[in-house]
């Protein structure tokens, strides 16, 4: 009868370890997958935050350029133009990553096409007046300035999340 209890007893104290060990693993691995979770949410925030420049930078070369031609009588060189806004994937990171941003996105995306349909428009006119051509880049710089204040919005809010990642 010793043998049988001390058979159970074993059992019973083999159960329980086993139990206190599956606790602790699943919460080392939730500790981790949270951990994990965290770090791609702040390299998706860094990665937005600099397609955000990316925009505001391919908007102010376009500026830059119509008021060099409008202003100090320069050539419009679209080789001065960034090429790698083409490549952002700004939009897909916002939704799946910052939706909360979604909406500033689409009004600098309303800018940020204004501002390229300026540019075509400023290129296309050759014989525009030198008056016509410096109302098109006062309406594009206006455009910008507003598209800049919008992206610093998003990049405050954008701030405020990865903070809220960092702290919890």
């Amino acid at each position: 009868m010793d043998a049988f209890i001390g058979l159970v007893g074993t059992i019973i104290g083999a159960a329980i370890a086993g139990g206190f060990v599956y606790f602790k693993d699943k919460q080392q691995n939730d500790f981790e997958l949270t951990k994990d979770r965290k770090k791609l949410l702040i390299e998706k925030y860094e990665l937005i935050y600099k397609e955000f420049d990316l925009y505001q930078a391919f908007a102010m070369d376009i500026s830059m350029q119509m008021i060099s031609e409008a202003g100090y009588g320069g050539k419009f060189n679209p080789d001065k133009i960034r090429k790698d806004i083409k490549s952002t994937n700004l939009r897909m990171n916002l939704s799946f990553y910052a939706p909360e941003l979604l909406d500033i996105f689409e009004k600098v995306d309303k800018k940020y096409l204004y501002i390229g349909h300026a540019m075509g428009e400023f290129i296309l006119k050759f014989d525009a007046s030198k008056e016509e051509k410096g109302k098109l880049t006062a309406e594009t710089a206006i455009a910008l300035a507003e598209m800049g204040d919008l992206i610093g919005k998003a990049k405050d809010q954008l701030s405020k999340l990865a903070a809220k990642q960092v702290h919890s």
